[in-house]
């Protein structure tokens, strides 16, 4: 179970966390299983320059040829890396106010959505195909009472699990309002109001 500190970024003051979680490893194959074949033909293409430098004995192309190699690779291992690290960073956080769908990168992409707990009408999985539920991931459906779009999470790990604690922290959210609301009818009316509408509501 993943464990996040009490305090995150841009958490407010009177909103506690509950829960979070990262997207599946499944999703970061994709851009690693990519860079494979990229790396084969990186290596291909610099062997094919390194045979043209030792036919051509000029001692600044060597150089040129030197720099550069290392220049490529060491974009390529950093590029590889970076997708290791995008695991970190994107990530969904629950707290008893609001949803936070992060979706960051080390560099390139800073991006979060928040999505307050009284505007969720229903949430909902889909989790279709034997991978996925061989793995263990799915889709989430946020659904909103407004007529915006329903909003996707895609690749969530157990995804049926997420829901119900998602369901769980949304119905203790209704209670809590139900019941501040109910503390601030009983403090809005002085003693002489109050007696007044007890008796209003006997007839």
């Amino acid at each position: 179970m993943p464990t996040l500190e009490n305090d995150f970024k841009g958490q407010l003051k009177y909103e506690n966390l509950q829960f979070f979680f990262r997207r599946h490893w499944v999703r970061y194959l994709q851009p690693i299983f990519f860079s494979i074949p990229i790396g084969i033909l990186i290596l291909i293409v610099l062997f094919l320059l390194s045979q043209l430098t030792l036919i051509v004995d000029l001692f600044f192309i060597r150089v040129t040829f030197v720099l550069f190699s290392m220049t490529v690779l060491i974009v390529f291992i950093n590029t590889f890396f970076l997708q290791i690290l995008n695991f970190y960073f994107d990530m969904v956080i629950v707290t008893d106010c609001r949803v936070l769908v992060i979706r960051k990168t080390l560099f390139l992409k800073n991006d979060s959505d928040a999505i307050d707990l009284t505007k969720i009408q229903d949430i909902a999985v889909e989790s279709h195909g034997i991978m996925r539920n061989y793995l263990g991931y799915g889709k989430m459906i946020i659904t909103l009472s407004t007529s915006a779009p329903p909003i996707l999470i895609s690749f969530v790990p157990n995804p049926h699990f997420y829901l119900e604690w998602a369901n769980r922290v949304k119905r203790e959210h209704i209670i809590q309002r139900q019941d501040r609301n109910k503390n601030l009818n009983q403090v809005r009316y002085s003693p002489y109001l109050q007696d007044y509408a007890d008796l209003n509501s006997q007839l």
